[in-house]
């Protein structure tokens, strides 16, 4: 991706042997509705060769479990798809909290608040401005996930806050596909810092949003589409499309520990299966 540098960081290796051999399935009925997950529960994990159309590691792929702000990758599709006009100029939701002050914004400012910073009113805004309105706007989210064959995934908000946005991460792999094939998507959700103008007493300030996935930003120049999440509920979540030598791959974690547990395992299977693949 275009001016995405990498930093000199070591490389972490994680074992395949351990990797496939952490602790049992959970089982899911995979029913919707309020979804329960155990605090103690593994992560679901799964790298998806694009290219080759086959399943290079996965662990937990069928769980159901809360997804948090990878929501947004939706919400993103289903705005765009609405309407490609990104001038619209509309008065951002205070119906959650926001790293932005309230006042109006076009929708190509809404679209990198949310998918950078994981701007919560960006992503209320953009779903209110929906015909019929935000209601509207998450049912369309749904239809899109039933049409796509994402079986176990319902969305009940466009941010992800709520705990009742399940997936499984064959379902998440399923959806960051289709969302490479959105520029837009793969121009916003790689950059590492955005800045948004904002005006307060006539005078013009820049606010500075770092992405929340700035870490592998800086360690893999191959990224093509990035999204984080967490919520207490989820754990620490992100759905990712890497490039290499001409093949796409889809990495998903959901529901990791910690942040740091989210890099590592994310460096790990990157290492592992897209990159070493790669080599060999």
């Amino acid at each position: 991706v275009t001016g995405v540098q990498t930093c000199a960081l070591p490389i972490f290796k994680m074992d395949k042997i351990k990797l496939l051999l952490l602790g049992l399935i959970i089982a899911t009925t995979g029913a919707f509705g309020k979804v329960k997950v155990p605090k103690n529960s593994d992560p679901s994990v799964i790298v998806y060769n694009m290219t080759r159309d086959k399943i290079e590691y996965a662990y937990n792929k069928d769980v159901v479990r809360p997804i948090a702000s990878v929501t947004k990758i939706m919400t993103a599709m289903v705005a765009l798809d609405y309407d490609k006009d990104l001038s619209r100029t509309l008065k951002l939701s205070g119906r959650v909290g926001s790293s932005l002050p309230r006042q109006n914004y076009n929708r190509w400012q809404l679209l990198q608040a949310m998918l950078v910073r994981s701007d919560n009113a960006a992503a209320e805004t953009l779903a209110s401005d929906y015909p019929g309105g935000r209601d509207a706007f998450i049912a369309k989210m749904n239809a899109q996930a039933k049409q796509w064959g994402m079986k176990n995934t319902q969305f009940e908000d466009p941010t992800g806050l709520s705990p009742n946005n399940i997936s499984s991460v064959a379902d998440v792999a399923n959806m960051m596909e289709t969302s490479s094939g959105y520029w837009i998507i793969q121009e916003v959700t790689t950059r590492k810092q955005i800045a948004v103008e904002t005006q307060f007493k006539k005078r013009i300030h820049t606010v500075k949003l770092n992405n929340t996935n700035s870490p592998l930003l800086f360690e893999f120049d191959n990224i093509m589409v990035s999204k984080t999440g967490f919520t207490n509920p989820a754990g620490w979540c992100v759905g990712m499309v890497v490039n290499k030598d001409s093949k796409k791959y889809v990495v998903v974690i959901l529901g990791e520990k910690s942040k740091q547990k989210r890099i590592a395992t994310a460096e790990g299977v990157i290492y592992n299966y897209v990159i070493d693949t790669e080599i060999q």
